[in-house]
């Protein structure tokens, strides 16, 4: 038998739900001919010796310096008769080996549920993996392996871990283990945990592939025969090197490499050799070994069976030391922008799903098919890492961006049938990250926000648009307040924003709060520019000016289309009231002459030609400097139009000049209204909830104070850390790269010494801006009503001129004295205890810095006991983070590194448009509060879902290529809804609900910890008429990767030592000793009428069947 992962051999690109008798055959083992997969296809050991367990296996990675189709073709017909032989051995069962330091854990259960089902679909049930297979993650962590127990595997086998830990545990054996995943689940969370010795690589001295070097072992010629020199050698490598490390007389050892079964025969044939000479020599050599073909899940069986009494677990394995020198916390923060991708990708899945059943749409299967795979693919070790060359990486970028619009062909059918609109009825995801959204550039549009989650979510909503005034309805044709807001000068300077996809890239946002945007629902708001439509004819002003019709620079513009003709009246209705609207600029953005493959039409206008905007009775005009007269006249499908009005002059003076006194009154009362955003000379930002003080003169936030009167010194920097060069310095460590992050100096230096600070007001968001450097700025909000902070950071392209890396991260320094002692979240779901230079089971070999970052995917967080107070950050995507100093917190942002830590990985130095380091920018909550008062973090975990999962903004099309976007059509359609029918208990959670088959699979999650409760936190959920339009008749619980029942999963025993109570109150503090006595839970079946039980953390799942409506059945 050997062993290999999923992804080496399930090579399948289309959906496999149904087998044909002849493959159902071909995978059903034939009892008569001794076939039988599973357990009962072990191995019969010999009590009397040290049984090794041969395991040959390999793997190839989904990235690196390959992409996937690259690697993988199709199913051999062979590989039926290997899985029902128990020959070939899947174990894991992810479509690619799942990173555990960045991999949120929503994605991770969709991930193995979409691989364990096509497993299950593909080969049957003895293609189910046993055991889980983490043999190159860097770091392991502590919410995976409850994942991993939830989901019902027996055992967990993990590689590499730091090199000190792992010799403490040779010295104590405890090399295998009880991981307890979760203090709040208890047992269930228990899994058997085993550090593969050699990780996936054969023993030193036995690797038979084609990139090794290692002697064969020759049988044939008598001259060079070498097989007792080699049984010997590797019975001394068994006996010596390997075997006093267990607790049992068996042991496990691994033949192979990655990518190393180019030429199986060679490896096989060389194995046989080995098992047939250590058996043969072992009664003249006085050998107590015996090997033998195994899998991983044999080995398990017979560990099980020997009764051992086990070492217990409750921390993590991160970070991870390669060695003294050496840590690999690089990864937690290698390319920002892909850790980014993996997360929105993954969110829109989840949309798709939800709304593929509230729409009630036809089968997509195969949409969701090549949608779930990239998905899975971007959870990867090698891709969520950033261990994967460019070109590599540019290429997963493109699959999720095809990706993204398959989920909106999905959202966009959804969305029209519920909200009864035309079916050719479009959606759009606007690039709000560079500020730039053609749909709202225009004249009017509307814009659509789906929440996911199963409460109603407020947010605020940020859309680019024009310095014009405009009007904002919500669902009912009500006004909605909001205010327009400049962006910050250096993402007007991002060089994305001028590429022709993202034009027009504005400099302004309307600002507003979306507020109880519904649970699993949407709402529509529809947006204009104010005219004098909605306003008595008598109002109108005179036309007392010189104005032109904006050029429609189209055939099209001629057609007698009613519909046309409406749009083109509006468009003349809004130039001719325009001092009733449009607000007085001071400056006027020339219009662009690069080529826009939506303007078919480009005219190069003369130099005297000048672009307008209407300020009461005056102009502001701006000279466009050209060159040419020439106008293009090439065709296209689908033309496009530019707003500005055209006047020509023959002065240029004359028609540049201040504003007259009465646009200086229009402009200063919506200045004063705080419908314009205005520079304030105020040392502070506030809303109801905080007050942030500043110092202008300084560029510095100096303090942050809540309503309730907590306080707290604040400042942000920042900072960067100069890359370690080992060739430089003339040393021989390894290399920093996408896995390793080693500063020259452990001196940070920080980006700017003068930073350049603003404080921008309007009636709905107050704004510090801060600009530390060309390439370095935050801006810290506050919207009305929020009680949090939103740090919207910019930072690159990273300057590397000087030939030296640089990592970049954000310092967040207060006057909190938290001792060392910091709080990260494990893959976003439970919390764990972070102490500086401390590890709970071991003495670390420490560096000064890297050894003390930690990845976190949904908070961080400081307490000071003496003062009750918490500080938390809340990131947008997967980062590194730290607390070096007192009451500090340093968040890694970004990087550019020239050097590399492995050959798969390539260079993390990352361009764009012709070399220009890459930009990112992204986002950070701040959330201060009582480090005692339970509502606030009941608040903490609330929010992080809905950041995880926030509310999508899907824009309309822009009325040119959709001239029925009125608000008179918008009106009539339904612009509100809500799939639940009831609220449901706080604390709980959809986590999904989706198509399965002709049934339907639904989790809940009980999202909230022990310590974040006041009684014991069970939650009791009644899911009987709680969705519109499903009635559902019946349930049954699955295991959590939905490939096995409940009521049929016997879990494995063990001997082990005693689990503390709580991981977190014990850690640094072993004067809270206190050991739980672990209680078993039966398992109950489910009656709907009673309802489902939910304990903390705890995430049920089950399938349903269900009926619809009489209406739409």
């Amino acid at each position: 038998m050997w062993g290999s992962k999923i992804f080496t051999t399930l090579i399948i690109s289309t959906s496999v739900w149904c087998l044909d008798n002849i493959t159902v055959d071909l995978l059903t083992p034939v009892a008569e001919f001794g076939e039988a997969c599973g357990y009962q296809a072990c191995p019969i050991i010999q009590p009397n010796f040290l049984n090794v367990h041969v395991v040959p296996a390999t793997h190839a990675e989904l990235a690196g310096h390959m992409n996937f189709y690259q690697f993988y073709e199709g199913v051999r017909r062979m590989v039926y008769q290997l899985i029902r032989q128990g020959r070939l051995y899947f174990v894991g069962g992810g479509w690619g080996m799942s990173d555990e330091a960045s991999a949120h854990y929503h994605a991770i259960i969709d991930h193995y549920t979409y691989g364990l089902r096509k497993l299950n679909a593909t080969f049957l049930e003895c293609g189910r993996p046993l055991v889980t297979w983490q043999s190159d993650t860097f770091g392991h962590s502590r919410e995976f392996a409850s994942l991993m127990a939830q989901m019902g595997f027996d055992g967990h086998f993990i590689s590499p871990i730091s090199f000190d830990d792992e010799l403490a545990r040779m010295r104590s054996k405890s090399l295998e283990f009880i991981w307890r995943g979760s203090d709040d689940l208890g047992a269930e969370s228990d899994i058997f945990t085993h550090k593969l010795f050699d990780g996936y690589w054969s023993p030193p001295g036995f690797c038979f592939g084609l990139e090794c070097n290692d002697p064969l072992i020759v049988t044939t010629d008598y001259q060079f025969n070498n097989v007792i020199d080699r049984v010997l050698e590797f019975a001394k490598l068994m006996q010596v090197r390997q075997g006093p490390y267990y607790t049992t007389n068996n042991i496990m050892v691994i033949m192979g490499q990655r990518m190393g079964y180019f030429d199986s025969h060679v490896w096989f044939a060389n194995i046989d050799k080995l098992i047939m000479g250590v058996n043969q020599a072992r009664p003249k050599k006085g050998l107590r070994l015996r090997l033998t073909y195994s899998t991983p899940a044999c080995y398990l069986k017979e560990v099980q069976k020997a009764e051992p009494t086990l070492r217990t677990k409750q921390d993590d394995f991160f970070p991870m030391a390669y060695d003294k020198d050496t840590h690999f916390t690089g990864m937690y923060y290698s390319r920002p922008i892909l850790k980014y991708h993996a997360r929105e990708i993954h969110s829109l899945m989840v949309i798709a799903k939800q709304l593929q059943m509230f729409g009630h749409l036809k089968n997509n299967d195969q949409l969701f098919e090549d949608i779930q795979w990239i998905a899975g693919a971007m959870l990867d070790h090698t891709i969520l890492t950033g261990g994967l060359h460019n070109f590599v990486s540019k290429y997963y970028t493109v699959k999720v961006h095809k990706a993204k619009h398959l989920c909106m062909k999905i959202i966009k059918s959804a969305l029209n049938k519920l909200r009864r609109a035309p079916t050719n009825t479009t959606y759009h995801m606007c690039p709000f990250n560079v500020t730039s959204c053609y749909t709202t550039s225009s004249y009017k549009s509307y814009i659509v926000i789906y929440n996911p989650l199963v409460w109603p979510v407020t947010l605020p909503v940020r859309l680019p648009v024009h310095r014009l005034k405009y009007n904002l309805y919500d669902n009912k044709g009500e006004k909605v307040n909001h205010s327009i807001v400049s962006i910050p000068e250096i993402v007007k300077h991002i060089p994305e924003r001028t590429q022709i996809s993202h034009s027009p890239a504005m400099n302004d946002e309307l600002v507003f709060i979306a507020e109880d945007i519904p649970a699993m629902g949407f709402r529509s708001y529809y947006l204009e520019v104010e005219s004098s439509r909605h306003k008595r004819e008598s109002t109108q002003s005179p036309r007392d000016y010189d104005f032109m019709l904006p050029r429609r620079l189209s055939n099209s513009s001629l057609s007698t289309d009613a519909t046309n003709n409406e749009h083109n009246s509006y468009e003349e209705t809004i130039l001719r009231n325009t001092s009733q609207y449009l607000i007085p600029s001071r400056r006027v953005h020339p219009m662009r002459t690069t080529e826009n493959p939506h303007n078919p039409h480009r005219t190069q206008r003369p130099s005297n030609t000048y672009v307008t905007e209407k300020l009461g009775n005056d102009t502001t005009t701006e000279a466009i400097p050209t060159t040419s007269t020439t106008t293009s006249t090439t065709t296209s499908t689908t033309p496009d139009y530019y707003d500005e009005l055209i006047r020509n002059s023959t002065n240029d003076e004359e028609s540049v000049g201040e504003m007259t006194w009465a646009e200086e009154i229009v402009f200063r009362k919506l200045e004063r209204s705080g419908y314009l955003s205005v520079n304030s000379p105020d040392n502070f930002i506030k809303n109801e909830h905080i007050k942030i003080n500043v110092d202008q003169t300084l560029g510095k936030i100096t303090s942050i104070a809540l309503s309730n009167g907590v306080y707290m010194n604040l400042d942000i920097k920042i900072m960067y850390y100069v890359s370690d060069d080992p060739d430089q310095m003339g040393t021989t460590k390894k290399r920093p790269g996408a896995f390793v992050f080693r500063p020259m100096d452990p001196n940070p230096e920080s980006t700017s010494n003068n930073p350049i600070l603003k404080v921008i007001k309007s009636e709905f968001v107050h704004e510090v801006q801060i600009k530390f450097s060309t390439y370095t700025a935050t801006s810290l909000r506050l919207y009305k009503d929020l009680p949090y902070v939103e740090v919207d950071w910019v930072v690159g392209p990273i300057p590397v001129q000087d030939g030296l890396g640089k990592d970049i991260f954000i310092r967040y320094t207060t006057d909190l004295e938290n001792n060392g002692v910091f709080y990260t979240d494990s893959n976003g779901r439970q919390t764990i205890k972070r102490i500086k230079n401390l590890r709970a089971t071991y003495t670390p070999v420490n560096s000064d810095v890297s050894s003390n970052f930690y990845p976190i995917t949904s908070k961080v967080y400081i307490e000071d006991t003496d003062k009750n107070i918490r500080f938390s950050v809340f990131p947008d995507r997967a980062e590194g983070c730290t607390s070096l100093n007192q009451g500090e917190i340093d968040i890694m942002l970004h990087r550019r590194i020239l050097t590399s830590d492995t050959v798969l990985s390539g260079i993390v130095n990352e361009t764009e448009f012709g070399g220009i380091g890459l930009i990112v920018r992204g986002n950070h909550r701040l959330y201060l509060s009582k480090a005692d008062y339970k509502p606030n973090k009941f608040f903490e975990k609330k929010f992080a879902k809905e950041l995880e999962l926030r509310p999508q903004v899907f824009s309309s099309a822009h009325p040119y290529f959709d001239p029925s976007i009125t608000f008179k059509n918008w009106s009539s359609y339904r612009n509100e809804y809500s799939a639940l029918k009831k609220k449901l208990p706080n604390g709980v959670h959809v986590l999904s609900f989706e198509k399965w088959n002709h049934q339907l699979l639904i989790r809940l999650e009980n999202y909230l910890e022990l310590n974040d409760v006041v009684r014991n936190g069970i939650k009791m959920i009644n899911i009987l008429g709680l969705f519109k339009n499903y009635i559902i008749t019946s349930c049954k619980e699955t295991m959590l990767g939905t490939n096995i029942w409940k009521s049929d999963h016997v879990k494995m025993q063990w001997q082990k030592d005693k689990f503390v109570k709580n991981f977190n109150d014990v850690f640094g503090n072993s004067s809270n000793l206190e050991f739980v006595e672990d209680v078993e839970k039966p398992y109950d079946k489910v009656d709907l009428t009673v309802g489902i039980e939910l304990s903390p953390q705890q995430i049920r799942t089950f399938i349903c069947s269900y009926e619809l409506p009489r209406e739409l059945s």
